[in-house]
C-alpha cells in the first residue's frame, strides 16, 4: 500500500514537472500585445499610489486615455511584485508563470476530493498539457491568478462542508480566499452562485449547517460588495466590451479555444455534453449531495449567467473571462468516465492525451492574435554592434521597450536626438502598422516611422523589418559645411 501511494507521488511529481517545462518553454523569449504593454504601464514600481491609481483609470500620458477594465487588486500585487524583484516584463510573465504552476498540484488536490487517485492523475496530466492554460500562463494579466484562487476556494469550501464547520482556520480561510477572488475577478461570481445553489438543493441534508453557512455567504458578500463598490459601479455602468456574443458561441461554448483545435475542442464538447446528458438522466437524490455535482454546477452556473449578462447588460464573451472554468471540466469528464465501459475509457484516455500532445506541437506557439516581435528586433540591433537607438513612441510603447530585460542584457542605450552628434550611428525603431491594429492588411508605411526620410542631416544606411515594426539605421551628417 505504501510503495503504490509512493508511486502516485512519484507520477504527479513528473507531471507537475512536465506542466512547468511546457510553460517555461512557452515563457522563454515570448512577446507581449499591446494590452500587456499597458498593463507595465500602469504598474510601474517606481510611480507613487496616486499615479498608478491615474494610469489604472486610463492616464497614458502626453493626452492618450486608455482605461483598465479588470479589478484593480492585481495590478498593485504585479506592481509589488516588481517592486521586490525588477521592473522587467519577463518578471510580470514570471509573476503569472508561477500562478500557472501552482494550478497543477491544486487541480490534483481538488481531483482528488472527486475522484479516485487514478483519475486524479488523468486529470492532472491534461491539465498540464493543455494549450490554453499553458498560453495564459505567461501573460501579463490577472488570468493565471483567478484559475489558481478559484481552485483553492473550491478546495476549502468542499473542506468545510466535510468537516462540518469546526476548523476555524479552514473556515477563516475560506472567507478570505473568496473575498480575493471575487475581487480579483468578478465573473467568479458565478463560483459563488453555484455554491448557494449547491447549498439550497441540499438543504434537508445540510439543514443543521445551514445557518452557518449562509452566515458565511453573507460574510463574503457583504464584504465584496463594500470593497469593490467603486469597481462595480464603474463596470455596471458599461453597456458593450470587446467581444460580442455570436451564434457561433453556442456551438462551440469556448471549447475550440479552450483546447486549441476544432477537433479536440469537439471531442471534449460531445464528452461534456454526453455525460451531463447522462448524469441528469440517472440522478438521484444521494448524488446531489456529491462534489462532482458541485463542479457541474459551477460549470452550468458560468455559462447560463455568462449569456444572461450579455444579453441583458453587455457582452462578455470571450473564453479568458471564464478559463476557470477550464480545469473544472477537465476533471468532471474525466471524473464521469468510472461510468463507461473499461475499453472505452483506455481508447478515450489514448486518444485525448495523445491528441493533446500532438496539438501542443503542432499549436505551440499558435495564437489567434500575434505579438510584434520585439524581441527580434532588439536582437537584431544588438548583432548588429549599434547599440543606440532612438524611437518616437507614445510613453505606453516607449515604456514597453525599455522593461525588456534584453536591453539590459545587451547593453542598448536609448538617445534623444537631441544627443546625437554628427557621424553618429544609430536605430530608429518604430511601430508600423501592427497586426492587432489592422490585422493581415497591406498598408503603407505609417507617416510617424517616416520622419527621417527627407530629413537632410540624416543619411539611412540599412533597413529591416520584423513583424510590426520597422528598423532604420541612420547616421547623422552636418550639411552645414
Amino acid at each position: 500500500m505504501i510503495k503504490y501511494y509512493q508511486n502516485y507521488r512519484i507520477i504527479l511529481c513528473i507531471i507537475i514537472i512536465f506542466g512547468f517545462a511546457l510553460r517555461y518553454l512557452y515563457f522563454i523569449n515570448l512577446d507581449s500585445w499591446f494590452d500587456e504593454w499597458n498593463m507595465l504601464y500602469t504598474v510601474d514600481p517606481n510611480i507613487n499610489n496616486d499615479e498608478t491609481w491615474k494610469r489604472y483609470h486610463g492616464d497614458r500620458g502626453g493626452g492618450n486615455f486608455l482605461p483598465e477594465y479588470y479589478p484593480p487588486i492585481n495590478a498593485f500585487l504585479l506592481k509589488y511584485f516588481l517592486k521586490f524583484t525588477n521592473y522587467f516584463a519577463e518578471n510580470a510573465r514570471l509573476y503569472s508563470l508561477i500562478f500557472g504552476v501552482l494550478t497543477l498540484p491544486i487541480s490534483y488536490l481538488l481531483s482528488k476530493q472527486i475522484t479516485e487517485k487514478k483519475n486524479a492523475i488523468i486529470s492532472t496530466l491534461i491539465i498540464s498539457m493543455n494549450i490554453f492554460l499553458i498560453h495564459q500562463s505567461s501573460e501579463i494579466r490577472p488570468h493565471s491568478l483567478v484559475v489558481f484562487a478559484s481552485l483553492v476556494s473550491i478546495i476549502l469550501f468542499i473542506k468545510i462542508l466535510d468537516t462540518k464547520l469546526v476548523n476555524i482556520f479552514t473556515v477563516t480561510s475560506y472567507i478570505i480566499i473568496s473575498i480575493f477572488l471575487l475581487s480579483s475577478w468578478p465573473f467568479t461570481l458565478t463560483i459563488f452562485f453555484a455554491k448557494v445553489t449547491y447549498v439550497l438543493i441540499n438543504l434537508k441534508k445540510i439543514r443543521k449547517l445551514l445557518k452557518k453557512i449562509f452566515f458565511i455567504f453573507l460574510i463574503i458578500l457583504i464584504s465584496y460588495l463594500i470593497l469593490n463598490f467603486e469597481y462595480l459601479t464603474y463596470m455596471t455602468s458599461k453597456k458593450e466590451h470587446y467581444t460580442k456574443l455570436f451564434y457561433g458561441f453556442f456551438y462551440s461554448y469556448y471549447f475550440r479555444s479552450f483546447f486549441g483545435s476544432i477537433l479536440l475542442g469537439a471531442v471534449f464538447l460531445i464528452s461534456f455534453s454526453f455525460f451531463t446528458f447522462s448524469y441528469f438522466i440517472k440522478i438521484k437524490k444521494k448524488n446531489l449531495l456529491k462534489y462532482d455535482f458541485l463542479i457541474l454546477l459551477i460549470i452550468l452556473s458560468t455559462y447560463s449567467l455568462c449569456i444572461i449578462y450579455s444579453i441583458l447588460r453587455a457582452d462578455v464573451i470571450s473564453p479568458k473571462y471564464f478559463i476557470f472554468i477550464l480545469p473544472l471540466i477537465i476533471i468532471w469528464i474525466i471524473s464521469n468516465l468510472k461510468n463507461v465501459k473499461i475499453t472505452i475509457y483506455k481508447y478515450f484516455l489514448f486518444f485525448i492525451i495523445l491528441g493533446n500532445f500532438f496539438n501542443l506541437i503542432v499549436n505551440f506557439d499558435n495564437t489567434p492574435i500575434q505579438r510584434p516581435e520585439l524581441n527580434k528586433a532588439l536582437k537584431i540591433i544588438y548583432s548588429s554592434k549599434v547599440l543606440n537607438i532612438l524611437t518616437n513612441e507614445d510613453h505606453v510603447v516607449t515604456n514597453a521597450i525599455k522593461t525588456s530585460n534584453k536591453i539590459y542584457s545587451y547593453n542598448i542605450n536609448f538617445v534623444n536626438i537631441s544627443e546625437i552628434k554628427n557621424n553618429n550611428i544609430f536605430w530608429f525603431l518604430c511601430i508600423n502598422n501592427p497586426r492587432f491594429a489592422v490585422g493581415n492588411e497591406i498598408k503603407p508605411i505609417e507617416k510617424k516611422c517616416t520622419i527621417f526620410d527627407n530629413n537632410k542631416n540624416f543619411n539611412e544606411i540599412s533597413r529591416v523589418e520584423v513583424k510590426d515594426l520597422i528598423l532604420k539605421k541612420y547616421i547623422k551628417i552636418d550639411n552645414n559645411f
